[in-house]
């Protein structure tokens, strides 16, 4: 019988990485896109092409309902799920000085609810069928490392990592493991632009590369092995060494303190502090 796998995020960069890694060991694979059906398409025309079965969903797994629709129909059409991989979410970064609940929610539904919700159905389903089944979650090295205007995005990250630990010790009497795989500058694969050659991220990442959504998918291939049957509650980096010395990801090293930038951020919250004492006026 055929291992198999549900990837959220199947579309492009890690995910897809993640799907056609997973094809290529012998899985056969659903994945979910919100917008991209091309690259879906394509992630599907790859596995396919590996002689393994690939099922693809729209699925806006920002909204509450559709993360349990999913994996059932996932299970459905793959008779059974062996590993449920959490990787859709949406990365932004916003200053405390201008956050708004907008931001807030928007964020956790992308890279908690959406999470947690996936893996509860997964979990629900191999437990019914007694399948010693995997769940991995994709989260960031900016769960463990702080960075400026990174307190939603990273903090959620983090908040998963922590999740993963508590979900791994519930489901162990089901023989079932649930890990992460922490991925750091990692760039999607791309005929005109090779990250390799920019000076900074050579200069700055301990192996002098950036990351690929292989990278990634080869790490979750692993811990979702039989290799990896006595590993659970880890975070796996897949970051060439990123965090090690301190480099922040996504920045030149000083940019986070440049005027520009303090004076954006100080400009915005000055607009949305005028435009709520007026609101509050307004009401009294």
């Amino acid at each position: 019988m055929s291992k198999t796998a549900l990837v959220t995020g199947g579309s492009h960069n890690i995910g897809q990485g993640i799907a056609i890694v997973l094809a290529e060991k012998g899985y056969d694979v659903a994945i979910t896109y919100n917008n991209r059906l091309e690259g879906a398409m394509e992630t599907k025309r790859q596995i396919e092409a590996l002689g393994r079965k690939c099922f693809v969903y729209q699925a806006s797994l920002n909204e509450a309902d559709v993360p349990e629709k999913t994996v059932n129909q996932a299970h459905k059409d793959l008779g059974h799920l062996d590993l449920m991989v959490c990787n859709a979410g949406r990365d932004s970064r916003v200053s405390i000085l201008s956050v708004t609940e907008a931001d807030l929610r928007f964020l956790y539904e992308s890279n908690y609810r959406n999470y947690i919700l996936c893996a509860a159905a997964a979990a629900r389903h191999m437990v019914k069928d007694e399948i010693a089944g995997s769940i991995i979650f994709i989260t960031s090295t900016r769960a463990e490392q702080a960075y400026p205007d990174d307190f939603i995005y990273g903090g959620f990250k983090a908040a998963i990592k922590r999740a993963c630990e508590s979900l791994a010790l519930e489901l162990s009497a089901y023989n079932i493991r649930v890990n992460c795989v922490a991925p750091g500058a990692t760039w999607p694969a791309s005929p005109d632009r090779d990250p390799n050659k920019i000076p900074f991220i050579k200069e700055s990442i301990p192996m002098h590369r950036s990351g690929t959504a292989r990278d990634n998918g080869e790490a979750v291939a692993f811990l979702a092995s039989d290799e990896a049957s006595y590993i659970t509650g880890v975070s796996l980096r897949v970051d060439g060494g990123l965090i090690l010395p301190g480099m922040m990801e996504g920045y030149e090293p000083i940019q986070w303190v440049r005027k520009e930038w303090l004076q954006k951020n100080r400009d915005k919250a000055m607009e949305m502090l005028e435009a709520s004492i007026k609101e509050g006026e307004a009401d009294v």
